[in-house]
């Protein structure tokens, strides 16, 4: 795989992971924050739903640009994926914390799972395209005009609720019930014969519920959240935030219809004669039926809202991942932590053409620091002491190589020669992961080598077959270059 294409799937990969315990989270927020609003206007409620969905895909987006930038400035401290498994047992895995071996089972799975989740949203996408062509067509074919007097009302009612966009009424035999299609040109669509029977009143009211949507650009809304939909379809708290602004928007749309007729038990007996004619309309459309039809009806009846209480085994789940999702990130966090070693920097410098002195003090220390702990004066060093610092400040001058995640590199492999496990090692029961720190030339060829960790054991067999490994040269600007980065070898004694 291209190494670009590959650096973008571990991040789009990681991102994905990090948003099921993300999402989690705003959803819990969002149920606490619908309880403590039940008594509030649906208007409150429908705004803290759809921050709640914005919120998740600013989440999205910071922690893509997060991993994205770490991957970038430190591959060192991506979780390495350059592995090589000596034996076939999962045992190796047991000397490692619980949380980094399913994080490392994650790293494994995620080149399978994104081809599952780019799948996912193309076939929703799909669907969201085939509804939105079905609903242009039903706008298209409706051509039967309504009768003169429901035309008039449903003008009246266009100006009480203060809509100055042309709003067409029109009549159709492809709608069960009235719906609302379009955004910039609205229509609303009748059914043939499904307003027979109602009164006056409660076809004002029909009529008052689809202007509303249209007033409040609940069309727009309603695509934009099918597009959200689809990108995390994955994501049950996703679908369930989606269903609490679709149902505040249905109870918004309740009021300003009461608001107009001024009678709530009138407008309730409508949408029961209208729920017995059940729509068959594409989901993007909005209609009075527009679902939770028995809540809503409860609701004009008795006046009051029913409080959003989640179930015990829906909040267990959403706890349990958001409380994964925070052990993930401070392992991350842990490992994109400057160590000590990499926080001071050993400086070199002449004082008065004759003497130096080395300071451990970190590089991002403030000025009033350095001149305070910069010692006055220092001995002078004999003359073989400065050539060697000064071969020392020659080699930090040269430039460094350029930091890539083992991710990315795992991909320019071309040669990998595993290694012998050692027969004393294996004898002793020793086994466990070999981090190794190594520099690979615009060559490709491994060119210095460093044990990080893992079994002393094993340190000879881990080095001597990775330094046989060859690279395809990893191109910066279209450049072959030097490049720095993480490999695990993992041992493993087979049962």
């Amino acid at each position: 795989m291209n190494p670009a294409l590959h650096s973008f799937a571990h991040v789009l990969g990681w991102t994905l992971l990090h948003l099921c315990w993300q999402a989690s989270l705003i959803a819990l927020l969002l149920a606490c924050i619908l309880y403590l609003l039940a008594g509030r206007p649906p208007q409150a409620r429908y705004i803290a739903s759809c921050v709640a969905m914005l919120l998740v895909l600013g989440v999205f987006a910071v922690t893509f640009h997060r991993i994205a930038t770490s991957a970038r400035s430190d591959g060192q401290n991506v979780v390495a994926d350059t592995t090589i498994e000596v034996s076939g047992s999962a045992a190796h895995d047991a000397a490692l914390f619980p949380l980094e071996q399913f994080q490392q089972v994650l790293e494994r799975a995620i080149p399978y799972l994104l081809p599952l989740w780019g799948s996912g949203v193309l076939l929703f996408l799909l669907r969201l395209n085939v509804g939105l062509l079905v609903a242009r067509r039903m706008a298209l074919s409706a051509s039967l005009a309504v009768a003169r007097d429901q035309g008039e009302l449903f003008q009246s009612v266009v100006r009480r609720l203060g809509v100055s966009r042309p709003v067409r009424l029109l009549r159709s035999a492809s709608v069960q019930v009235p719906v609302v299609i379009g955004w910039l040109r609205p229509v609303v669509l009748l059914p043939l014969n499904s307003l027979a029977g109602l009164s006056t009143t409660q076809i004002e009211a029909i009529f008052a519920h689809e202007i509303a949507h249209i007033r409040r650009h609940d069309y727009l809304v309603g695509v934009l959240q099918s597009i959200v939909e689809a990108l995390l379809f994955y994501h049950p708290a996703v679908w369930w935030i989606s269903r609490q602004i679709r149902k505040e928007r249905e109870l918004c749309c309740d009021d300003a219809a009461v608001q107009v007729t001024g009678n709530a038990v009138t407008y309730a007996q409508a949408l029961y004669l209208l729920a017995e004619r059940r729509l068959t309309a594409p989901a993007v459309t909005l209609s009075t039926h527009g679902g939770f039809l028995t809540m809503r009806i409860k609701r004009l009846l008795h006046r009051h809202d029913t409080p959003v209480q989640p179930t015990a085994a829906v909040s267990a789940f959403a706890l349990m991942l958001i409380a994964t999702g925070i052990g993930f990130h401070t392992v991350q966090a842990q490992r994109l932590s400057p160590t000590s070693t990499s926080q001071a920097a050993l400086r070199i410098a002449e004082v008065a053409g004759k003497h130096s002195f080395i300071s451990t003090i970190p590089v991002d220390a403030p000025p009033l620091l350095l001149a305070k702990v910069a010692p006055p004066a220092q001995p002078e060093l004999h003359p073989v002491e400065l050539s060697s610092l000064a071969a020392s400040a020659v080699e930090e001058d040269k430039p460094k190589p350029r930091a890539v995640s083992p991710g990315a590199m795992a991909g320019n492999i071309l040669t990998k020669v595993a290694p012998e496990y050692p027969a004393e090692a294996r004898a002793a029961g020793v086994q466990g992961a070999v981090v190794l720190k190594a520099v690979i030339s615009k060559e490709g060829d491994v060119k210095e080598l460093q044990v990080v960790s893992g079994p002393e054991q094993l340190y000879k067999s881990a080095t001597d077959a990775v330094r046989q490994w060859k690279y395809k040269p990893y191109l910066l600007n279209g450049q072959p270059t030097e490049v720095e980065t993480t490999i695990t070898v993992n041992y493993s004694i087979g049962r």
